[in-house]
């Protein structure tokens, strides 16, 4: 009868590993650091639109537009993240984002309400939306995605409904419209005078939310318990995380950002129009949460990196059409984009895994 050794007993019970490879190496810089790959996708962009532009894609005025068009979708974008985590998704952020502004304008014209007393019921409204939309996806057990299409259409169907579908030109009450983004830059204006900086308002707001949801998710219980949600929602609950409430929660911020972008998307154009808020927008946000390195299955994602992901999706819709390229061009290069990301996702995901 042949015997083993105790040392080749042990080296037989221990897992194999991975080959080593420059892929996998690769992989695992990947899953420690998304943020710094996409940042370095984004500067190769950059770069290649500057030279393709003739060096006018940074120019102050062109980089404004793709910085306003960057917080408009970073806000959207984030939204998605924070609801992504926790293996849940918002088609309906769309509508949000037409319908709080859009009352907010018809309130001041009608009623004669001041613009940030329309803005707070704008904001409840988002607030309230995501809380319907919770409550029907948690305690009712509908899917996210069937119950946030019911509410993309029924929004959409009261916004193009309040003033026969008419554009509602906002009063102009500052500072809220300066705050909030309207640009007073003109060319004359230093480069660090205080009109200069409402030409990049949008992306500011944008960067404060970021900011402060980075904290949250990475320095708070509640942050823990919504990546403790999607990482896995049964262990969870085990644990006595209520992960009911941090879903319910989660849309609601979700629904305050969306209406936030649409306030500010109102002030920088000085109306509200009813067709601001196409589901194209939520589709585009989705890709750059996605293309930022969140993943659809839940339990991981980035702020930091739904921001980038969203630079990346303006300096696409801008860039491209600066360089030649046909506008109707510029989805397909954002579906290989996507497409891509999600495939690195996947294979960084199941990495992360198996080092688990």
């Amino acid at each position: 009868m042949s015997t083993v050794e105790p040392s080749d007993r042990a080296l037989s019970l221990k897992p194999s590993r991975l080959p080593d490879t420059a892929s996998r190496r690769l992989l695992v810089w990947l899953s420690r650091y998304r943020e710094i790959s996409i940042a370095a996708v984004a500067i190769a962009l950059v770069a290649y639109f500057q030279i393709g532009s003739g060096g006018t894609f940074l120019s102050g005025q062109f980089i404004g537009v793709v910085l306003r068009e960057t917080g408009r979708l970073g806000l959207i974008a984030v939204a998605e993240v924070m609801l992504m985590i926790t293996g849940e998704i918002d088609l309906s952020l769309s509508s949000i984002f037409s319908l709080s502004p859009y009352l907010m304008s018809f309130l001041a014209t009608t009623f004669g309400l001041p613009l940030w007393v329309g803005a707070l019921i704008g904001l409840v409204l988002g607030v309230a939306v995501g809380f319907v939309n919770g409550i029907i996806t948690v305690r009712l057990k509908v899917p996210s995605l069937i119950t946030t299409v019911g509410t993309l259409f029924l929004l959409q169907g009261i916004v193009v409904s309040i003033h026969n579908s008419q554009p509602i030109v906002a009063p102009v009450e500052e500072p809220f419209n300066a705050i909030f983004g309207e640009s007073l830059y003109d060319p004359a204006d230093g480069l660090f005078s205080l009109h200069a900086v409402t030409a990049f308002t949008p992306f500011l707001w944008t960067a404060a939310v970021i900011a402060i949801l980075a904290l949250v998710l990475h320095r708070t219980t509640f942050g823990l318990h919504t990546v403790a949600t999607g990482s896995n929602l049964t262990g969870a609950r085990e644990i006595g995380i209520r992960t009911d409430r941090i879903k319910i929660a989660n849309f609601m911020i979700a629904g305050a950002l969306a209406a936030l972008a649409g306030i500010i998307n109102t002030a920088q154009f000085g109306s509200a129009d009813p067709q601001a808020g196409s589901p194209f927008l939520t589709l585009q946000a989705i890709a750059a949460a996605v293309i930022g390195g969140t993943s659809l299955l839940g339990g991981s994602g980035t702020v930091v990196g739904a921001l980038i992901g969203a630079f990346v999706v303006a300096s696409l819709n801008n860039g491209l059409v600066m360089v030649g390229t046909q506008a109707t061009r510029s989805d397909i290069y954002l579906g290989i984009a996507i497409t891509a990301a999600m495939i690195l996702n996947v294979q960084v995901d199941r990495l992360r895994t198996r080092r688990r």
